[in-house]
């Protein structure tokens, strides 16, 4: 009896274990964003660009940049404007570096399509693939120094 307790309880343990780290995902799935008005989420992001927050500016940077991957179709003159408009005048350089970033996959979406498959756990690792990802396509050869997470 005790057996099958400990057995028990260990399964669900390990569930809500494996339950937890799957809902911990910073984004969304790609069969969520094609579920969902994008373009209506996407015009609604300009307001969070608009923020004072840098924390909610990076986060809906990071955000916009990921849906454009996986829709490059997706249009927001609005938010294509504020994100331009962080590039040259956000709030520090993190903010500005990662706007520039972000206007460029709105520029040519094309040159994300590795990106586009791949999934990223955290805004940085979103960032540091696009930055690579620019720098193969400019220079021809990856920085050595920086090696790509898989």
């Amino acid at each position: 009896m005790k057996t099958r307790v400990a057995v028990t309880v260990m399964a669900v343990v390990v569930m809500a274990t494996m339950t937890a780290a799957a809902q911990n995902r910073f984004f969304s799935s790609l069969e969520t964003h094609r579920s969902t008005d994008l373009g209506k989420i996407a015009c609604k992001y300009t307001n969070c660009l608009k923020s004072g927050n840098v924390g909610v500016i990076e986060s809906a940077l990071a955000h916009v940049v990921r849906m454009k991957m996986y829709v490059p179709e997706l249009e927001c003159p609005g938010l294509r404007q504020e994100i331009s408009s962080l590039s040259v005048a956000g709030p520090n350089a993190s903010v500005r570096y990662k706007a520039f970033l972000a206007s460029l996959v709105f520029d040519t979406p094309g040159l994300f399509k590795e990106e586009a498959v791949r999934e990223f756990d955290t805004p940085e690792e979103l960032f540091n693939s696009v930055a690579l990802r620019l720098q193969i396509a400019l220079l021809g050869t990856p920085n050595t120094k920086y090696v790509r997470p898989e």
